[in-house]
C-alpha cells in the first residue's frame, strides 16, 4: 500500500476490524476462489454462482465488503479503493488463504479486485472481472460516442452520490425492474458507505492503469443487456495479451443463471488445467 500523506500514514496505522465472511465452504487444501460483490450488494449476490461448484472440491469464500452486509462501516472512512482493500487484505489473511487463490469481483468489486492484483499480484493466479463499470476518460482509442456514454454515467452518478432520497427511492425501484435478489440495496443505514464508495471508488476510479499493470490473466466477462456498461471502453482492452474478453448474449448486469453458469465453467476449467499452487506472500 502506497503511503500518500501523514494523514494516510496514521490512517494506516489504526487498526481496523474485520469483513463479514458470509460463506466460506472451509479447507486450506482445496483451490481457493474469493469473491466480492458489487456495491449496495452483500455476499448473497453469490448464491447463485456458488450452486455451480461442489463445495468439496473447492474453498469457496465470498465476503461483504467494507460498508455492506454484516460488515464494518466506519464513520471516518473515504470508502476510496484503497480502504476497501486494506479491509479485504486483512479479511483474507486472517483466513489462512496458504495458496494463491483466484479472485472475482462484480461490479464494483472488479474495481476493488483490480486494485488489489495491482497490489498483491503474488496472492492472485488470476483474476474475473464480471460486469466491470470501466469508466475512461482522455484515453487512446475512445471515441465520440463512448466519452459522451461516460460523462452520462459519471455526471448521474454524482448527483446520485449527493441526493439520499432520491437514491433509495431510485434503488428500491431500479431492483424491481431487474428483478435481481442482492445488489443497488441503498438505505439509511448503507447510504453513507454507498455514497462515500460511489464517489470515491466508482467514479475517482483508476481502474485502467490497475489493470495495464497486472500481468495475471485476466477474463472480463459481461453482457451485452449491461445498463450500466460503456462497452466500447470495455474493448480497449483487448489489445492486452492476458485479459480475455466474453461477451455474454441475453445476460444484463447482474450475476442470473446463465451468467454464473458460465463464469463456473471458466474457472472450473482454469484450475483443472492449474499444475502447481503457490503459497501467498
Amino acid at each position: 500500500m502506497i503511503i500518500k500523506s501523514i494523514k494516510d500514514f496514521f490512517k494506516y496505522l489504526k487498526p481496523i476490524k474485520l469483513l463479514n465472511v458470509g460463506f466460506d465452504s472451509g479447507s486450506t487444501h482445496k483451490p481457493v476462489i474469493v469473491m466480492l460483490h458489487g456495491i449496495g450488494a452483500t455476499h448473497k449476490t453469490w448464491d447463485v454462482l456458488i450452486k455451480e461448484f461442489d463445495v468439496k472440491e473447492y474453498r469457496l469464500i465470498a465476503i461483504d465488503l467494507l460498508g455492506f452486509g454484516k460488515s464494518p462501516m466506519p464513520i471516518n472512512c473515504e470508502y476510496n479503493v484503497d480502504d476497501h482493500v486494506r479491509y479485504l487484505r486483512k479479511t483474507i489473511k486472517s483466513l489462512e488463504v496458504n495458496r494463491q487463490f483466484t479472485l472475482v469481483g462484480h461490479s464494483m468489486g472488479s474495481i476493488i479486485a483490480a486494485r488489489y492484483c495491482h497490489l498483491y499480484p503474488k496472492s492472485i493466479n488470476r483474476v474475473y472481472m464480471l460486469s466491470l463499470p470501466l469508466y475512461l476518460k482522455n484515453i487512446k482509442g475512445t471515441n465520440f460516442f463512448s466519452n459522451k456514454q461516460t460523462d452520462l454515467y459519471l455526471n448521474a452518478y454524482k448527483l446520485i452520490s449527493k441526493k439520499k432520497d432520491f437514491a433509495i427511492k431510485y434503488s428500491k425501484r431500479l431492483r424491481n425492474i431487474l428483478r435481481i435478489n442482492d445488489g443497488l440495496n441503498v438505505d439509511e443505514r448503507t447510504w453513507h458507505s454507498f455514497s462515500l464508495s460511489l464517489k470515491n471508488t466508482i467514479i475517482k476510479q483508476n481502474t485502467y492503469n490497475d489493470i495495464k499493470s497486472i500481468k495475471l490473466p485476466i477474463y472480463i466477462i459481461y453482457g451485452m443487456l449491461d445498463e450500466f456498461l460503456v462497452q466500447d471502453n470495455i474493448k480497449q482492452l483487448k489489445h492486452f495479451d492476458n485479459i480475455k474478453i466474453t461477451r455474454l448474449v441475453g445476460v444484463n448486469h447482474s450475476i442470473g443463471a446463465k451468467f454464473a453458469k458460465y463464469v463456473a465453467n471458466q474457472i472450473i476449467v482454469s484450475t483443472d488445467n492449474e499444475i502447481i499452487p503457490t503459497k501467498e506472500q
